[in-house]
């Protein structure tokens, strides 16, 4: 029941709503037939396919480098030394933030006048880029999404503490 209502049927209405024509403004009018105008106006659309790109391009960016923080961090913490449990909270605590004050802290971080990166930069004598402009906005925001990897750290770490001792000297 609760797949059905809360997967199912959502997914069946999108399907159908897909092929309708249906303004939410004007419930009394519903949903009204069109077949596939609405992916004609979509093919025929320049900014559909901006976002399209733009979308692979972060995809493309932020994937591969939160897999690889991610395994890379779930690596180092499943090597046994003192103060584990520390790093492992230290590692996890920022999936915990939640997106709202998560995109305020780096948004302070790349502000090109008083932000953190761009400070840190003018200490060593460089004079720090616009990291939210033209060129360097989508690569900034595909870094400040590797900032919460720890749910997916928290996946592999438990995948490495499950692989048998035997596999690993076999490996050797």
């Amino acid at each position: 029941a609760w797949f059905a209502v809360f997967t199912a049927i959502p997914v069946g209405l999108s399907f159908y709503y897909c092929f309708c024509d249906y303004a939410l403004t004007e419930p009394s009018r519903g949903p009204l037939w069109i077949g596939f105008d609405n992916f004609r106006h979509l093919w025929n659309d320049a900014l559909f396919w901006k976002s399209l790109q733009n979308t692979l391009y972060f995809a493309s960016m932020s994937l591969p480098a939160g897999m690889l923080v991610s395994i890379g961090l779930a690596l180092m913490l499943n090597v046994k030394i003192r103060g584990q449990a520390i790093y492992r909270t230290l590692i996890f605590i920022p999936s915990l933030v939640p997106a709202v004050a998560s995109a305020m802290i780096w948004l302070w971080m790349f502000n090109t006048r008083l932000g953190l990166f761009n400070h840190l930069l003018k200490l060593i004598g460089i004079d720090g880029p616009h990291w939210l402009g033209d060129q360097l906005a989508m690569p900034s925001l595909a870094f400040m999404s590797v900032w919460g990897v720890g749910n997916t750290v928290v996946i592999y770490l438990a995948g490495l503490q499950d692989v048998p001792r035997e596999l690993y000297e076999a490996a050797d």
